[in-house]
């Protein structure tokens, strides 16, 4: 009994196999650099797109932003 419960999880399991490797492309062709330093108004703002561009920078390769002067 036991050994018919291990081989029915097993065969459960086999779809949750994945064969390749985990790829980016797609997200960063969704996300693109929006080419100018964003701010937000909040702190939960500022958070996001801080984790965003980072993640943008680091991933997908955008150009980290510059402060511009005069803004």
């Amino acid at each position: 009994m036991k050994i018919a419960v291990v081989i029915l999880c097993l065969f459960a399991l086999t779809g949750c196999k994945t064969t390749g490797t985990a790829s980016v492309e797609g997200e960063c062709r969704v996300f693109t650099d929006p080419g100018f330093a964003v701010q937000g108004v909040r702190l939960q703002d500022k958070r996001w797109i801080a984790r965003t561009q980072e993640s943008g920078i680091r991933v997908c390769g955008w150009p980290r932003p510059t402060a511009e002067k005069g803004i």
